[in-house]
């Protein structure tokens, strides 16, 4: 159950459902990783939950996605600590900035709620088009009314190319689980909101977003604001880890293009190659275990390629290289998705290397360290432009 729900009061009713609901979430057996078609259809006959669970999984994508873990490597650098002004080059009298054509219009944010909060671009669809792209990465505090100084504050100001907007909002609540670490929250506010040439250039008359640190009736999820930032302009290649929400093709951020695991079902898009160095089909996945490996390869011109393992609670040791050099290694148990449901999910993503063809592969070590088990599920690669 979420740290931020332990410390909210539940009526007896709810807490009954609630309980009832947590008692019949028992974990999934690893062995339906290795059941064929044949076999899997006919152990869905009997309807037991954590069965009819694991097709959802694997086949229709439907997970839930509420991690309860902070961020990891350079997405907390996107994030400030919204008590700690001084966490974020944009928390200041002045508006902060993102790049991009066409004049800029500053937007304030009202925090009608009980806590600091930090606002981020969320969405962006520039002026004349639907189409939405990923902002990039800034953030404003806007500060809760606790009666002292000045509310709305000063420092709530982002100012933007013009286009239509959404928002994501993340805040601090202290170590409720007492583990030695911050735990945070966020919501989506999907608005949208409009900048467009009838909005003033003026701080005094700028378009004001109202927002709430927690909100009264958005769905709250566990750690930070995770912005996908694909500008790659005067950057060199780097790697980034995005573990919450660790199940990406959920959120409204997950890569545009995806190529799933299990490519003899689901044919990759076109101009990307999958190779399976024996791993074990299934439904959209593909299972590897140690020594073995997948492996997606492409000339489209991308700005980012990532993977996505995911599995319950024993899947093991992996890494991670691109054009043959080794980017990332880790326990992929170790990296929770769903702790309710034993489930555990992390994204490796490589963005800004340069045009020509590449490949990124993701292969099993077996059991490795003090952590995890043997069996790496891949779920799929993700491409952005």
């Amino acid at each position: 159950m979420s740290s931020y729900f332990r410390s909210r009061p539940f009526n007896i009713m709810g807490l009954v459902l609630f309980l009832t609901s947590l008692a019949c979430n028992a974990p999934v057996s690893i062995a339906k990783f290795f059941y064929n078609e044949d076999e899997y259809d006919k152990s869905l006959e009997s309807g037991s939950a954590s069965e009819q669970f694991q097709n959802e999984l694997y086949d229709e994508y439907e997970a839930l996605v509420v991690p309860d873990e902070d961020l990891l490597g350079a997405s907390d650098q996107q994030n400030g600590d919204p008590n700690n002004s001084a966490a974020d080059s944009t928390n200041s009298n002045q508006p902060g900035s993102l790049s991009g054509d066409g004049s800029l219009k500053p937007v304030g944010f009202i925090n009608y709620g009980t806590i600091d909060a930090l606002v981020h671009p969320w969405t962006w669809a520039p002026l004349g088009t639907e189409a939405r792209e990923t902002p990039k990465s800034a953030s404003a505090v806007s500060s809760a009314n606790d009666g002292i100084g000045d509310w709305p504050n000063t420092s709530r100001y982002l100012s933007l190319p013009m286009g239509t907007y959404t928002w994501c909002i993340d805040w601090e609540e202290g170590d409720l689980d007492e583990d030695g670490e911050m735990d945070y929250f966020h919501y989506i506010e999907e608005g949208p909101t409009l900048l467009d040439e009838n909005d003033s250039d003026d701080l005094k008359f700028a378009e004001e977003v109202a927002i709430s640190a927690p909100p009264s009736t958005a769905p709250v999820l566990a750690g930070k604001c995770t912005v996908f930032d694909s500008a790659c302009d005067g950057q060199g290649m780097e790697t980034r880890i995005y573990s919450s929400p660790g199940w990406v093709i959920h959120s409204d951020y997950h890569p545009e293009v995806l190529a799933y695991a299990n490519y003899f079902n689901y044919p990759p898009p076109d101009g990307i190659t999958l190779t399976n160095g024996g791993g074990t089909q299934f439904q959209k996945a593909i299972i590897l275990t140690g020594g073995q490996y997948l492996e997606a390869t492409t000339s489209n011109h991308y700005s980012a390629m990532g993977v996505q393992p995911h599995g319950e609670s024993i899947i093991g040791w992996a890494r991670v290289l691109f054009d043959g050099v080794e980017v990332w290694r880790g326990d992929t148990s170790s990296y929770w998705h769903d702790a309710e449901a034993y489930l555990h999910a992390v994204y490796i993503e490589v963005r800004c290397f340069p045009p020509g063809t590449h490949t990124l592969r993701i292969e099993a070590l077996g059991k490795e360290g003090s952590g995890g088990g043997l069996i790496v599920p891949i779920a799929y690669f993700g491409f952005r432009p």
